[in-house]
């Protein structure tokens, strides 16, 4: 009964106290659904290429003759010295071995974006692999596409 004090009788004949339980009465508390295991979808590396890729498959579209049979790659860092270049490496372009490859740490890294946010990330991203298939194509960023970009 409420208010009413339980005899030393009463106390006794009582289950046993139980661990403090979850809010829900679960003991223990369950994991999320995903699971440790599995990959965070979000994460900086998925994301990168996930955006790299929507951008090669956009001007693959537009250029599919120019763009066929190269490959395109990603990679963490460059492998090249640092006093080979003064820049920053951004990508790499082999024409004899048509291949094109991105390197994650340095556009992720690089400064400059007048709005740090996801979606200039993500312009970042498009833009460098829009300029590695210039130079791969030879082609100045404003003649690949011609007409694409005029209603801006």
């Amino acid at each position: 009964m409420f208010g009413r004090r339980k005899s030393a009788a009463e106390r006794q004949t009582h289950m046993p106290s139980r661990t403090r339980a979850s809010r829900h009465g679960r003991r223990p508390i369950r994991s999320s659904l995903s699971g440790p295991t599995l990959p965070d979808p979000e994460s900086r590396v998925r994301r990168f290429e996930a955006d790299a890729r929507a951008a090669v498959e956009v001007l693959q579209g537009y250029l599919p003759a120019e763009l066929q049979g190269v490959r395109f790659g990603f990679q963490t860092v460059p492998t090249v010295e640092a006093g080979e270049s003064q820049a920053p490496l951004l990508y790499s372009v082999d024409r004899a071995a048509r291949s094109i490859v991105l390197y994650r740490m340095p556009i992720q890294r690089a400064t400059g974006l007048h709005v740090d946010d996801a979606e200039h990330r993500r312009y970042f991203v498009e833009h460098c692999t829009y300029r590695a298939v210039c130079e791969y194509l030879g082609a100045d960023p404003w003649d690949l596409i011609p007409g694409r970009f005029d209603h801006y």
